[in-house]
């Protein structure tokens, strides 16, 4: 793969010089008649294909008693289908009746009493009808047919809006890629659902119940959004969790995990009539949902005032301060761009002001969360055990009206620019890096727009700049998060104000 790094590396650095900015990528584009998108770029540099399958759902498109839905399909998607991961899946499906059965009437009763003996019942008649469905069950069939392949970088993630199932092969293995992820589009079977669910819970509890940072977080997030659903984990409410039932997945795979709301993208060594051909032998035929998806329409109203958030805990003290901002598109989130590269890094002013001179904190530092409707701004410090956290408060509020007052200077404008268009292209040196932004703007509204980026952020003005951070960047308007150390006695104490 070092032959394909160094080339596009080369060849974009080459296209991006420092007042004109361009990326150019042989990007090939495609649209089957079932709507699945393809996207290819091609490099006979290389001996590999990153084989990439999105579907454009995550937790923002899941409600109270769904959240989770997605990321429990991420685990469920490896369980097989029909003829993968079985010797019979039609002697599967009674068996799976059966703990359907079972799940529905027990599990609702340790809910609402949290009886001991129903638990008991319920472990044992469970165990034993799971024992006998894994006498039929080829256990990791589909990794172990990618690894014995020649397989790498195989995985899946999901996000607020997107989950990703992902394979690097050899060249002459993409069409494994197209047989097992058409099969896992068109027959999927929900096998082990319940020890899988009982894994989430675990995930769970392990990320977020028993993490202090992950508790923080999850918390901060859901005041931060009053009506979005961005405010939903993605991982689910422990609650929800409890509650999913093969027949809640099933609803949702078949309402969003359909070609019509697929991209594949494959970066390597592939040509793009080939792969067309491939993909249409494969995927073709697999209908469309049966109702088109409906797009999230609740919007996140203007914030009327500011939300203070502290926690203390087991953790190391940090600050947050959260501000909403335009989805995309819109232009002034390449300012705010500008803004995350004045703020950021050990050149930024945060880490000089808060680290190196007043040594409050380790790091400190902003980021620019661009997102389909609903997009965020983050201002944040980690600060040392014995700092006081109204002093760091206070100075990153002074930064923020410094910034809001006066532009950068023409040499820190300079800088910030080809930080961002260099860091950018430097994403775009793997395969992998090249199709995760690909599909990430093709989500957001088309692959192109990536291809413009640099030159977008080289048109911003510095003189731009303060009227954007007073606009969107108002303290007055922000959820700020404080965790904190536990005090001396180690009790804990958190609680939340709205202003």
């Amino acid at each position: 793969m070092r032959f394909l790094f160094r080339a596009l590396l080369f060849f974009a650095i080459l296209t991006i010089p420092l007042i004109a900015a361009e990326i150019k990528v042989p990007v090939s584009f495609d649209t089957l008649k079932n709507g699945l998108r393809i996207i290819v770029v091609p490099d006979t540099n290389v001996a590999v294909v990153s084989c990439r399958l999105y579907y454009f759902v995550g937790s923002m498109y899941e409600h109270p008693g769904y959240t989770g839905l997605s990321h429990m399909y991420e685990h469920m998607m490896f369980k097989g289908t029909r003829r993968l991961g079985t010797t019979n899946c039609t002697a599967e499906v009674p068996i799976m009746a059966a703990i359907d059965s079972i799940d529905n009437l027990y599990i609702r009763k340790l809910q609402d009493t949290g009886a001991d003996s129903i638990t008991e019942s319920y472990h044992r008649q469970m165990g034993a009808l799971l024992e006998k469905q894994r006498a039929y069950i080829k256990k990791d069939e589909i990794w172990e047919l990618y690894q014995n392949n020649g397989a790498t970088n195989l995985n899946a993630w999901t996000a607020d809006d997107m989950t990703a199932y992902i394979v690097t092969l050899p060249k002459n293995k993409i069409e494994l890629f197209y047989w097992i992820e058409s099969d896992r589009m068109r027959n999927p079977v929900l096998r082990e659902f319940v020890s899988e669910r009982d894994v989430v819970m675990e995930e769970r509890r392990m990320r977020y119940d028993n993490k202090p940072i992950g508790r923080y977080w999850e918390r901060l997030n859901a005041l931060f959004y009053v009506a979005s659903p961005f405010r939903n984990p993605t991982i689910g409410w422990a609650s929800d969790i409890q509650g999913f039932t093969r027949k809640k997945l099933e609803d949702h795979v078949h309402k969003f995990y359909t070609p019509d709301n697929a991209l594949i993208v494959l970066v390597g060594n592939i040509d793009p009539k080939t792969a067309k051909k491939g993909i249409e032998r494969y995927f073709g035929a697999i209908s469309r949902a049966a109702k088109p998806k409906e797009e999230v329409i609740t919007r996140e109203p203007k914030p009327i005032g500011e939300t203070r958030f502290t926690v203390r805990d087991d953790a190391a003290p940090r600050i947050d301060m959260l501000f909403h901002t335009p989805g995309y598109p819109s232009d002034v989130l390449y300012k705010l761009d500008v803004v995350e590269a004045v703020f950021s890094g050990r050149s930024g002013r945060l880490y000089h002001r808060l680290v190196d001179k007043e040594g409050l904190c380790t790091s400190a530092g902003a980021g620019n969360g661009i997102q389909l409707f609903d997009s965020y701004f983050t201002v944040w410090a980690q600060m040392k055990n014995d700092a006081d956290p109204a002093r760091v408060e206070a100075i990153i509020r002074e930064e923020l009206a410094a910034l809001a007052a006066t532009p950068p200077s023409p040499a820190e404008m300079m800088r910030v620019q080809n930080e961002i268009r260099m860091a950018f292209v430097s994403n775009l040196t793997n395969l992998e890096g090249i199709s995760d932004k690909l599909a990430w703007f093709e989500r957001l509204r088309s692959w192109q727009d990536m291809l413009e980026f640099p030159k977008h952020i080289a048109e911003v003005n510095r003189e731009e700049i303060p009227a954007v951070v007073r606009e969107y960047l108002d303290p007055a308007r922000m959820t700020i998060g404080l965790l904190l150390q536990n005090p001396a006695d180690n009790k804990k104490a958190s609680g939340a104000t709205k202003n």
